[in-house]
């Protein structure tokens, strides 16, 4: 999955919406280091990098889908 600087900010958001226990720590993004992003919210939601993945996907086909329609 390719995450866009722009997309992000409103990404990490959405997640700690969701996850309350994630701080900004947690949420860094590095362009590149994607698996290491998964990782590090699978340990803190007890989610596996899989389901961190599929969740950060549908965010943002989600806001894609908004942002599309504006």
């Amino acid at each position: 999955m390719n995450i866009r600087d722009y997309q992000w900010s409103v990404l990490k958001k959405l997640l700690k919406q969701r996850f309350s226990q994630l701080s900004d720590e947690d949420l860094v993004f590095e362009r590149g280091k994607e698996r290491e992003l998964y990782s590090r919210l699978g340990r803190k939601t007890g989610k596996s990098q899989e389901d961190v993945a599929r969740i950060i996907k549908g965010m943002q086909q989600a806001y894609l889908q908004q942002s599309t329609l504006l």
